[in-house]
């Protein structure tokens, strides 16, 4: 183990002999004076020799001081180059974040500007990749999820929980249905979206109907599947059928008026959107402006409880 003075000692050394003056080092370092002469004679008790020759309103360096002050310049330097390469290094700057399909397009770009505008210096670089984060083919540096519990081995934060609501395209309606015999009506005479999940059907609508008491024949219009809750939204929008979807993917449709509401009935599900970090990489700089943007501007909780709980899949 290696028997050295303090950083402090041997950098206000270095100042003082740069300068010749124990005040300009001082200010220099936003010390005190005081400070600057006890850390060189530390550093002299510990070499056992003087450093500086203190004559009147002057410094002069000592054969031992000036025996010193190249080597550690030299250290310092070669410090200072070692930390601007790291500081500069491409890898540092790159987010590399992993996202479902859905949630990437519909709810974290539009949110990506104001990151962007406070870390203008990060890059971003988003995927859409199925599998564990801890994979040996996965190295992203954390993912948005969409789940029921935490990720195994890692550290994860809940982020907001789905919650499903009845739409349909403006296309096709002005409004909401003005009573329940009239929402009966659009359930019996419009086609039902489904989102598929490889080979089954999410079960939206079954939570919804009984959030909404409501017993009606199952998409007697008939109905269609798609693989992604996007390509459902858009087939709502396109006015191909009436759906049940997470109103968070949904934002930018309702607030345009492309999509109505058909029903005040919302249905929070057991599942929702995680945030994942590698544990490896949690402490980095990028990594800890994005989960501290994401979990203070974004971060809804778990319910607000305006819905109702219900058994709903939580593959996407």
């Amino acid at each position: 183990m290696r028997r050295l003075p303090s950083l402090s000692a041997l950098r206000s050394f270095e100042e003082a002999s740069r300068t010749l003056s124990f005040t300009k080092a001082a200010q220099n370092l936003h010390v005190t004076q005081g400070a600057i002469s006890r850390q060189i004679r530390l550093l002299e008790d510990y070499l056992g020799t003087p450093l500086f020759m203190r004559h009147h309103h002057r410094l002069e360096i000592t054969p031992a001081g000036k025996r010193l002050l190249p080597t550690l310049q030299a250290a310092f330097d070669s410090i200072a180059h070692t930390l601007d390469t790291i500081r500069a290094d491409p890898s540092n700057s790159l987010l590399t974040l992993n996202a479902a399909p859905t949630l990437a397009t519909r709810w974290l770009t539009p949110r990506l500007r104001d990151f962007q505008a406070r870390h203008p210096d990060l890059r971003i670089s988003i995927t859409n990749e199925y599998g564990p984060l801890h994979g040996s083919e996965r190295n992203e540096d954390c993912q948005l999820r969409f789940g029921m519990e935490p990720l195994p081995g890692g550290q994860s934060t809940f982020l907001m929980r789905e919650r499903h609501v009845l739409v349909g395209s403006a296309r096709e309606f002005d409004g909401p249905p003005a009573d329940e015999d009239a929402l009966r009506a659009i359930l019996a005479q419009h086609r039902w979206l489904y989102i598929l999940d490889i080979d089954r059907r999410l079960l939206v609508w079954e939570a919804w109907l009984e959030a909404a008491r409501l017993d009606v024949e199952m998409a007697p219009r008939g109905e269609l599947e798609f693989s992604t809750l996007d390509q459902v939204i858009h087939a709502a929008v396109a006015g191909l059928g009436i759906a049940v979807a997470d109103r968070h993917m949904i934002e930018q449709e309702l607030a345009s008026g492309m999509l109505v509401q058909l029903s005040e009935v919302e249905v929070d599900g057991p599942a929702g959107y995680w945030l994942d970090v590698r544990p490896e990489v949690q402490e980095t700089v990028r990594v800890r402006n994005f989960s501290d943007w994401l979990v203070e501007h974004h971060a809804v909780g778990a319910s607000d409880g305006k819905g109702h709980s219900a058994p709903v899949s939580p593959a996407r």
